[in-house]
């Protein structure tokens, strides 16, 4: 067994700035290598899957997230086309995160929350036999357990949080995160992204997460699960954004994934 990390935080103002970018902009397509696994070069436009994590508060103003994540379906046609009977995502092989973050919470009135991650770090990696389990621990201090994960390899990384902002209201709760200078694992540090993700090339890429969730009591630990998914969208000044919305519980809207 091993731990990794990687990911997570909470934002309303950016949630809306980061959906409507989603909404108006063309999503760059890019080629993922499946035939290790049994399938084809793919061209697709967005991933899709699930994660769940922990968040702790320390009770002196402090937050700390821990998560893992499962990506099992790609998408085309801008996010419109479920590539499933082309793809060997989520039957072959699988693609799992995991997540840290860190930073202050502070009281904005008696029903608002703010969140402000000051750190945070991402890891993606693929597991070629789509056996790996991710367990979480107690709290959001405690590293993710993984097992049946020994010939798995990593895909691409950053521990680059440029900002990390949230809300919590009584009716739920909002986050962004922006992660720069992602990019992608190669056989020196002990990865083969470029393998998988065959273009683009060069690869480096900025990552918006966003989301919500469904409310919840801001102390000790809560466990919060929900919906992931990435799209790729072109912007000035870096070759693509990475967008991984994750969607709280009981939102219906966006794709579910293909396998838990």
């Amino acid at each position: 067994m091993s731990t990794k990390s990687a990911l997570g935080a909470i934002g309303l103002a950016s949630l809306i700035s980061i959906t409507s970018l989603q909404t108006n902009a063309e999503f760059l397509d890019f080629t993922v290598d499946e035939t290790p696994y049994g399938g084809t070069l793919l061209t697709v436009d967005k991933l899709n899957g699930g994660y769940s994590e922990k968040l702790t508060f320390d009770g002196a103003g402090g937050f700390v997230t821990t998560g893992f994540a499962t990506i099992g379906q790609l998408f085309s046609n801008e996010g419109t086309t479920d590539r499933g009977s082309d793809s060997v995502i989520g039957d072959s092989y699988q693609i799992y995160a995991i997540f840290k973050s860190a930073g202050t919470v502070s009281a904005v009135n008696s029903d608002i929350t703010q969140f402000n991650a000051n750190n945070g770090s991402i890891e993606l990696y693929l597991d070629r036999n789509n056996d790996t389990s991710g367990t979480l621990g107690a709290t959001a201090l405690d590293d993710v357990t993984l097992s049946n994960d020994s010939d798995d390899f990593m895909l691409a990384s950053t521990f680059d949080l440029a900002q990390g902002t949230g809300l919590l209201t009584g009716a739920g709760g909002f986050f962004d995160l922006l992660f720069e200078n992602v990019v992608l694992s190669d056989v020196n540090n002990g990865g083969k992204g470029s393998d998988y993700f065959v273009s683009p090339d060069p690869f480096h890429i900025r990552v918006n997460v966003d989301g919500d969730f469904d409310t919840f009591d801001p102390t000790g630990t809560q466990t919060i699960t929900g919906d992931v998914s990435a799209v790729f969208v072109p912007e000035p000044g870096s070759l693509a954004i990475l967008g991984v919305a994750a969607m709280g519980l009981g939102l219906s809207s966006r794709s579910k994934r293909k396998k838990a």
